[in-house]
């Protein structure tokens, strides 16, 4: 993790308008940032086969996950990224509310997915790029609460992580990654830390 959460590094502002990570750019010149919305332009681009559930109900449950994941994991972690990339300690407000937020996103999680071994069946879908990236945020903020580990609420999670890790992304994934790989801005204020 860089020592700079939000950049107001005018080519950086250029990229993502909000100075946050992630931000790609399209081959047409196209900034796309926000972690939320970056799977969607990937899906649009690329959508055969769909990431996305074909039943609707299953559909939108998966999109009911990411905004879970957004309001109860990733948000609470963004507050406490500042102060944690500076070196300083955390507003205890800040990280009481934000610990408080994993808690209940990771009982919620486990009340909704099944994680078998993905989080909302035996298929790969969107919901595990987000949480994968959001997991990223979530193991670098959690040193803030001295030896408390909220992810460890998620029953499964271990599994999910291993199958994450050993299992070769699928032909399309592999594609898309050099796809965004080509397409990123390089610049010295912006690191990509969004892996499919």
């Amino acid at each position: 993790l860089r020592k700079q959460a939000v950049s107001k590094d005018p080519k950086t502002l250029e990229i993502s308008v909000t100075g946050k990570f992630s931000a790609i750019t399209s081959s047409n010149g196209t900034h796309v940032c926000e972690t939320s919305v970056i799977p969607d332009y990937i899906e649009d681009i690329d959508p055969t086969p769909s990431l996305y559930p074909k039943r609707s109900d299953d559909r939108a449950l998966t999109l009911v996950v990411i905004k879970l994941i957004e309001l109860y994991l990733e948000m609470p972690s963004q507050m406490l990224l500042p102060n944690l990339l500076q070196d300083r300690e955390p507003v205890l407000e800040i990280s009481v509310t934000s610990y408080s937020s994993y808690v209940q996103g990771c009982m919620i999680i486990n009340n909704l997915c099944s994680l078998s071994p993905y989080l909302m069946d035996a298929n790969l879908t969107i919901a595990n790029i987000f949480f994968g990236d959001t997991l990223k945020i979530l193991t670098a903020v959690k040193q803030t609460w001295s030896g408390k580990d909220p992810l460890a609420l998620i029953d499964g999670l271990k599994n999910l992580k291993n199958v994450m890790k050993t299992q070769k992304s699928p032909k399309r994934l592999r594609r898309r990654e050099k796809k965004t790989k080509q397409s990123l801005q390089h610049d010295s204020e912006i690191t990509r830390h969004f892996n499919f």
